[in-house]
């Protein structure tokens, strides 16, 4: 047991060591201003703000460090088991990071064979068979299992490596996810999301699917 918990752990210290602009995600995911993961890390704030910001290379030590303040200074602790909390923040902004990676280059293709024009815009038509493909191959933090669409939103199941089930990007994670891939794409796009049973005819398509508009 002690073993599984140090290596839940030391996927997250790896996450933070590859990349330190992760922490500020971690704190925005958890409610946790700067200056509380410094004090509780035993980090100055200056130095944590130059990680985040990538102008700092980190360590082992202070990896180590910023994952126990994380778990000390958030509501993780009061979780039945924290580390697997925190490991759900990680897999959610890692799921949600493969799937605005995935809009970016299909829109950014010429000739994809996802893209249709509709009254002279762009749309983007993704069946969940060729989404779930996309993401396996995208995401490593979770063992995506099962993919389901329902009107205006998806819901998507899967496992860590320990077999923990986990379930992940929910209704109100579209709206959020919405966001961001607007930010990424620098315009605005809207989401849809249809089984087969409430698709509308113009899309043209023969299962459950996402439409994406691009304007």
């Amino acid at each position: 047991m002690e073993d599984n918990m140090y290596s839940k752990l030391n996927i997250i210290e790896r996450v933070i060591l590859l990349d330190p602009k992760y922490i500020k995600v971690f704190r925005n995911k958890l409610k946790i201003t700067q200056s509380k993961l410094a004090e509780e890390s035993g980090v100055s704030q200056s130095h944590l703000s130059m990680l985040e910001k990538g102008k700092r290379e980190i360590g082992e030590a202070h990896a180590a460090a910023l994952t126990l303040g994380l778990l000390k200074s958030s509501n993780a602790l009061s979780k039945e088991d924290p580390i697997s909390y925190l490991l759900d923040v990680l897999s959610l902004t890692k799921l949600e990071s493969a799937i605005v990676q995935f809009i970016y280059d299909i829109t950014h293709e010429k000739d994809h064979k996802c893209r249709q024009e509709v009254e002279g815009y762009p749309v983007y038509i993704i069946d969940k068979k060729y989404f779930s493909e996309e993401l396996k191959k995208r995401v490593d933090v979770i063992e995506i299992e099962k993919i389901d669409f329902f009107r205006g939103k998806m819901k998507i199941e899967g496992k860590h490596f320990d077999k923990k089930e986990v379930v992940l990007l929910d209704c109100a994670d579209i709206r959020r996810l919405e966001k961001k891939v607007s930010n990424t794409l620098k315009n605005k796009t809207i989401i849809q999301i249809f089984p087969k049973s409430e698709l509308p005819p113009i899309y043209s398509c023969r299962g459950d699917c996402i439409i994406l508009h691009c304007w």
